[in-house]
C-alpha cells in the first residue's frame, strides 16, 4: 500500500481539491484506494458523504476515520485489507501530531496558492515535513488560468526548497463538480482541470515508484 498526505500550514489551498481529484483517479484506474480525513472541518468527510449518499455496495473510494493517535494501527489495517493507495487530508496548520503522521507517508504534497501571504505561510508546515526526511513536493493551487505572472514568480520561489509538481489553476470545474460528489475528471473528462489533475497523477505516480518500498502495481490514466 502507498500513502500519500496532504499537508498545508493555510486553509483554502485547495488541499481536499488535490486529495479527492487524486483518489478519484486513482479508483479509476483500478487502484483500491481509502481517504483518511484528519481535518476538523471534515470538508473531505462531507464530500464524500454527498458522493456515497444512497449508494449501494462498498465504495471506492472508501473513507476511514482513525483518530491521529491511532493511525499506525489504522494504516495496518488497510494493508492487510488490500488497499492500494491511502491518502490523508489533515488540518490546516501545524498540530502536534502530524510529525509522526508525515513519518507513515511514502510521499508528502504540500498545496499552496502562488501569493505573498501564503508563501510566508510554508516554512513552519515545511520545516515539520523536512525534519520527517520523507518525499515531498509543492503544488501550486489556484493560480489564474493561462498565462500568470503570480505562477511564474511563485514556482522558483517553492523550487529553492524542493521540488513543483504540476500545478491545479483555478478551474470551474473543481468546485462545480464538488457539489455533487463528483471531481473534475468526472463532469468533464477533456476539460482543462481534468488534464491537470491527471498531469498530477502522474507525476505522483513516477514518484512513487521511486521509492525502495513494495508497492502494488499502479497503472498510468
Amino acid at each position: 500500500m502507498r500513502t500519500i498526505m496532504i499537508a498545508k500550514q493555510k486553509g483554502g489551498s485547495a488541499a481536499t481539491t488535490v486529495a479527492r481529484e487524486l483518489g478519484v483517479v486513482a479508483a479509476a484506474a483500478g487502484q483500491r484506494v481509502v481517504f483518511i480525513d484528519l481535518d476538523p472541518q471534515g470538508t473531505l468527510r462531507s464530500w464524500w458523504n454527498r458522493r456515497t449518499e444512497g449508494a449501494e455496495g462498498d465504495p471506492n473510494p472508501a473513507l476511514a476515520t482513525p483518530a491521529p493517535a491511532q493511525m499506525v494501527d489504522a494504516l495496518d489495517q488497510l494493508r492487510i485489507a488490500g488497499v492500494d493507495l491511502c491518502i490523508i487530508d489533515t488540518p490546516p496548520s501545524v498540530h502536534a501530531f502530524l510529525g509522526s503522521v508525515m513519518r507513515l507517508a511514502d510521499l508528502i504534497l504540500l498545496p499552496t496558492r502562488p501569493t505573498t501571504d501564503d508563501l510566508d505561510a510554508l516554512p513552519g508546515v515545511l520545516d515539520l515535513v523536512e525534519d520527517t526526511g520523507r518525499p515531498f513536493a509543492f503544488i501550486v493551487t489556484q493560480a489564474p488560468a493561462g498565462k500568470s505572472r503570480l505562477y511564474d514568480d511563485a514556482v522558483p520561489v517553492l523550487a529553492q526548497r524542493g521540488r513543483v509538481a504540476p500545478p491545479l489553476r483555478l478551474r470551474a470545474d473543481f468546485p462545480v463538480a464538488a457539489a455533487s460528489g463528483r471531481t473534475a475528471t468526472e463532469i468533464a473528462p477533456k476539460g482543462k482541470a481534468a488534464e491537470e489533475v491527471h498531469a498530477l497523477w502522474r507525476f505522483v505516480l513516477a514518484d512513487l515508484a521511486k521509492t525502495g518500498r513494495k508497492r502494488s502495481s499502479i497503472k498510468v490514466s
